[in-house]
């Protein structure tokens, strides 16, 4: 189990104290759009690229070598956003169409996460499990 997450605007970053106002201040004007990962129960960036389409295809990237990984196993997964359905709802048909052996749903963000990551924020988290088809 796994999970990546895209951050809209750095604003929340800064106002948790996780980014400087110097960090968020260029990070903004660069259109940065850090990528998140949980590592040993904690949020880290682990890339950081400019635009919003080219982090969405890097998470697509990853989402490929992870799913690699797992070739022959029943894969599930959900995509997250914090009042971004309309996004959310066109990346989910962009991830199906480029991952067809996955089974995608669509969720928004709880509160505690949705305000650490802020408006916009979206997210994947996967799973994989193996099917025992020996007692059928």
């Amino acid at each position: 189990m796994n999970a990546f997450f895209l951050v809209d605007t750095l604003t929340n970053l800064q106002k948790g104290g996780r980014l400087s106002n110097a960090q968020a201040f260029i990070g903004g004007l660069l259109k940065i759009k850090p990528i998140l990962e949980f590592q040993d129960g904690k949020i880290v960036a682990i890339e950081k690229i400019r635009t919003q389409k080219k982090a969405m295809l890097k998470i697509e990237e990853m989402l490929e070598a992870e799913f690699e990984k797992h070739a022959g196993k029943e894969l599930k997964a959900c995509l997250i956003h914090a009042n971004a359905e309309e996004l959310g709802k066109r990346y989910k048909i962009e991830l199906e169409e480029k991952f067809p052996q996955v089974e995608f749903i669509l969720q928004e963000f709880g509160p505690v996460v949705g305000t650490h990551l802020g408006e916009g924020a979206l997210g994947i988290g996967f799973t994989t499990y193996n099917v025992d088809t020996t007692g059928l």
